[in-house]
């Protein structure tokens, strides 16, 4: 079993060594697209392929953002693959897995071909903002990142490998896909990790929405402070307890549509 993930990234410069370090170990590839980094991050990608060949800086593209660009990485490596492999069709440069992926696909059964991801979403305060002094450096902020909304975001991550499966530009993953796995991964999500790196991302954000990217419509707000967050309405981690996680705020994988892929399932369509 192979795992081939798919990372676009833009501006990532203060986590983007972490998450590859991370990624890298599951990963049997781990395929970059950089959108238009104006800061080092396309760099630090370029000298951490130099020492892991798992690696892959695939190309720089500077066209308007949107997630169907990981097509043109799945179209270019979409031969290497089997029906026995999986694709991570979106490794985003802010996301850490805690389980390894590697050990949960391999026991997922033929007849699910998607696994979607359960984001434990950590925020940071207006109390923390007051507290501490961010550096802007995930390695060195991320201990004074301690609050989690209890309530998780559900997305498919990963997708077995079939030869049916096109990638149109414009779409958000793959198709057709087929049955998803009823038990999601837990993911650590680090949108939010420092104020400089909250204003730049407002600001590329902002940016995208100007020139038409419809993927940020949600984000309306008039300063990266209006990201920050109250601790009443977080959790705050803890080792010893883990994680208090109250489901999915989000509607996933819906009942009529796992009917409806089962039926297509059981006559050999995915």
């Amino acid at each position: 079993m192979k795992i081939y993930s798919l990372m676009l990234i833009k501006n990532e410069e203060d986590i983007i060594a972490s998450t590859l370090q991370a990624a890298a170990e599951w990963s049997d590839k781990l395929i970059v697209l950089d959108n238009g980094s104006t800061d080092r991050t396309w760099e630090i990608v370029n000298e951490m392929a130099a020492s892991d060949p798992r690696i892959i800086p695939f190309a720089q593209d500077e066209r308007p953002f949107q997630i169907g660009l990981r097509a043109l990485m799945f179209d270019a490596f979409k031969h290497e693959m089997s029906s026995d492999d999986w694709w991570c069709i979106r490794m985003d440069a802010d996301e850490f897995y805690v389980e390894s992926p590697r050990e949960f696909l391999q026991n997922i059964p033929k007849r699910y071909k998607q696994v979607s991801k359960a984001s434990v979403d950590f925020m940071i305060t207006e109390e923390d903002v007051q507290e501490f002094i961010f550096t802007g450096n995930f390695e060195t902020d991320k201990d004074n990142i301690k609050y989690y909304n209890p309530k998780t975001w559900a997305e498919v991550r990963f997708l077995r490998h079939s030869a049916r499966l096109t990638w149109d530009i414009d779409q958000f993953k793959p198709s057709p896909c087929g049955l998803t796995y009823p038990k999601q991964i837990n993911v650590l999500h680090y949108q939010f990790r420092s104020p400089q790196q909250m204003q730049k991302r407002f600001e590329i954000r902002q940016k995208a929405r100007e020139e038409g990217c419809g993927s940020f419509s949600h984000e309306k707000g008039s300063s990266w402070k209006e990201y920050l967050r109250k601790r009443e309405l977080l959790t705050l981690y803890d080792p010893e307890q883990g994680f208090q996680l109250q489901g999915n705020r989000n509607k996933f994988n819906k009942l009529h549509t796992r009917i409806f892929k089962s039926l297509f399932t059981f006559f050999g369509y995915y």
